[in-house]
């Protein structure tokens, strides 16, 4: 079952991913049409935090539309860039009875379809 998007954990999520992504293609000098972003979920995405027995796993992809041809080697920099704003994330997130969220998985795809999408699949968990 797809996470239920409306939920305000979500919501603050899929902001947070937008932000995330939005600042390392500007880092990166990546030129999209903002309008054209897209988030989606897989239904495997789960969002358990704070519990007792707390997980996270945003599975997903992002796409949009480029306006100009990337620089060779923008791939490796924007999956660097997110995958170490992940871990940051996961260093700085509160949780009670000093628990704390380990990163099981980091994996974040970019491919540059066509020279004018974008399309930046991410599979993030913690436990």
């Amino acid at each position: 079952m797809p996470p239920n998007l409306s939920d305000p954990r979500w919501v603050q999520f899929r902001r947070l991913l937008l932000g995330t992504v939005i600042e390392s293609l500007l880092a990166s000098k990546v030129a999209v049409d903002f309008p054209t972003i897209r988030i989606s979920f897989d239904p495997e995405s789960d969002f358990r935090v704070p519990r007792l027995d707390n997980y996270m796993r945003f599975k997903g992809k992002l796409e949009a539309q480029l306006t100009a041809a990337p620089s060779p080697g923008t791939e490796e920099t924007l999956t660097r860039s997110l995958q170490q704003a992940w871990l940051s994330l996961l260093g700085v997130l509160d949780l009670p009875i000093g628990d704390k969220l380990t990163s099981e998985r980091d994996d974040v795809t970019i491919l540059f379809e066509a020279g004018d999408t974008m399309v930046l699949r991410f599979d993030l968990e913690a436990d």
